[in-house]
């Protein structure tokens, strides 16, 4: 009896010793696959929502830095320190460059697709506006050819082009008059405008206005900022958004370095509002109130994030008042 006894007690113990069977490390590896693979989709998964989402914050970002600098240029287009309903003369010598035609008609001009620099297809805008210097003459020039004598010379570059504007006294009440234009010399602390320094004539005077312009003591002196902005190919061979401004080299006045403001900008298209109707090319650039910038982006980094590996891609818009026309 105590044989047998001890026999069954060693069979049992040989049983609970015996390890889980091949169909069971199966069966648990099969689980712990599907356990993994669940886990590793739904990591994917947010991965890929969180790639499309920082994708799109990204690309709405650049879209909010594009409208807001386009915007702070457009807005001042064919502005000057005094009153833009002055009349202008203009003694620029250069009567090529874009930038040097400068008259009441021409704070906005555009490019309907067909912008040299530019990419085929996309517009391009050409602004041009006078800000105040802060520099204001402290003596009347005395005569026709007078010297414009002025609080900060240091302020001004050789052959800068300047608008002085000023107001006129009258029978009535001071009145807005006339606003020249022109390229300034420097000397003995004062401004000149005579032919050396790049103008047509010694006096602010032309065929237009041909009563030459003496302006008094307190008279304004603004600088002219010009700016293109358009679509082009970057260093990476991808398309971005560009703004080039006018420059003072000390020299004669250029076109400066395209700035890269905002890249994977695929398209560009203005249209102006004129007359309470919106033109892509307007019939008088003077009655031009306002434009409407639409952009084309892509975030070229989003391609994983995105839906079947495609770009996050968005079209926005942003309408902007020229304030010199309200």
């Amino acid at each position: 009896m105590k044989r047998r006894h001890f026999r069954a007690s060693g069979f049992a113990t040989r049983q609970r010793a015996a390890g889980f069977s091949l169909i069971e490390l199966m069966t648990a590896m099969l689980l712990s696959l599907l356990l993994i693979a669940a886990t590793v989709s739904v990591f994917l998964s947010n991965k890929r929502v969180y790639g499309a989402t920082e994708g799109l914050g990204r690309l709405q970002e650049n879209a909010r830095i594009a409208f807001e600098l386009m915007s702070r240029d457009i807005r001042e287009a064919g502005g000057n320190p005094c009153d833009v309903r002055m009349k202008v003369v203009n003694v620029l010598d250069d009567t090529t460059s874009w930038w040097a035609t400068y008259d009441t008609d021409s704070g906005v001009f555009g490019y309907d697709g067909d912008f040299p620099d530019g990419e085929a297809g996309t517009d391009a805008i050409q602004i041009r506006f006078f800000e105040d210097t802060g520099v204001v003459t402290s003596a009347g020039m005395g005569g026709t050819t007078g010297q414009l004598a002025v609080s900060d010379i240091d302020m001004i570059e050789e052959q800068q082009i300047l608008m002085a504007c000023g107001f006129f006294s009258s029978s009535a009440a001071p009145v807005t008059d006339t606003a020249a234009v022109f390229s300034a010399g420097k000397a003995s602390g004062a401004i000149t405008h005579d032919e050396g320094s790049g103008n047509s004539s010694n006096d602010f005077s032309n065929a237009a206005h041909p009563t030459p312009v003496v302006f008094p003591a307190n008279t304004l002196i603004g600088s002219l900022r010009a700016m293109e902005w358009y679509v082009a190919e970057n260093d990476q061979g991808r398309l971005s958004l560009y703004r080039r401004q006018l420059r003072y080299p000390g020299t004669a006045p250029e076109m400066g370095e395209a700035e890269e403001i905002v890249d994977d900008v695929t398209g560009l298209t203005l249209t102006y509002l004129e007359n309470d109707t919106w033109q892509d090319e307007p019939t008088s650039w003077n009655n031009v109130t306002a434009v409407q910038v639409d952009l084309e982006l892509e975030e070229s980094d989003s391609r994983a994030g995105g839906v079947k590996g495609e770009l996050i891609k968005r079209k926005l818009t942003h309408v902007i008042a020229l304030r010199n026309k309200l």
